[in-house]
């Protein structure tokens, strides 16, 4: 039968409610969302996180693999969402946390690249520093048309939502999410999300 692969990013109990109603249709679905950078989806180098049954999944994985070196099952329909909001919501409050430590040591005399470099040679290193703060942050370009405030608030919102419906209180995701939002407040929603290190440095 027909299957439907949805690539976007959405709330869990959304995914599962589209495979349901697509299955009283007689249509397969199976949620996967991607991750990893703009330059990755040109490169196909996109990391794939795919919600299905077993046997779907081997349906779909070649074909997915021409868009991401690494796809991965993570377990019936809706836990591709599951897993990509884990990973987005983990790379939020990393920027954060980033943000604050690289306002904080720079007015104490560190430069951010120095900072960086130190950082990274500690278990403090991550990929959002070698990325988002060393690329974005520290030379502060945020070039247009990447993933935008917004769009992080909505993924930090899909996560207290799950969170909260999985028992789990989201005091992270909550902190976190405002300070996305207050960035939206601030008139630059618009810019690529590590430029909430422009709220923290106007205080």
């Amino acid at each position: 039968g027909t299957v439907i692969v949805d690539l976007s990013t959405t709330s869990v109990a959304e995914a599962r409610a589209v495979a349901a109603s697509l299955a009283d249709k007689g249509l397969v679905f199976a949620d996967a969302p991607v991750a990893r950078t703009r330059q990755a989806a040109i490169d196909g180098t996109l990391s794939i996180m795919v919600g299905a049954d077993a046997a779907l999944f081997a349906r779909i994985a070649p074909l997915l693999g021409y868009m991401g070196s690494d796809v991965t099952l993570c377990g019936e329909v809706g836990c591709g969402q599951v897993v990509k909001l884990v990973n987005n919501t983990l790379l939020f409050e990393q920027v954060a946390a980033i943000a604050e430590m690289m306002v904080m040591a720079e007015r104490a005399g560190v430069a951010p690249e120095t900072l960086i470099q130190a950082v990274g040679l500690g278990s403090g290193n991550s990929f959002a520093l070698q990325t988002h703060a060393k690329k974005a942050m520290a030379p502060r370009d945020f070039p247009a048309k990447a993933f935008p405030m917004a769009y992080a608030l909505k993924d930090i919102g899909y996560t207290i939502e799950l969170a909260e419906q999985m028992g789990v209180e989201p005091r992270l995701p909550r902190l976190v999410s405002e300070y996305y939002q207050a960035a939206i407040d601030a008139g630059i929603g618009d810019k690529y999300f590590p430029a909430i290190i422009e709220v923290v440095d106007r205080k």
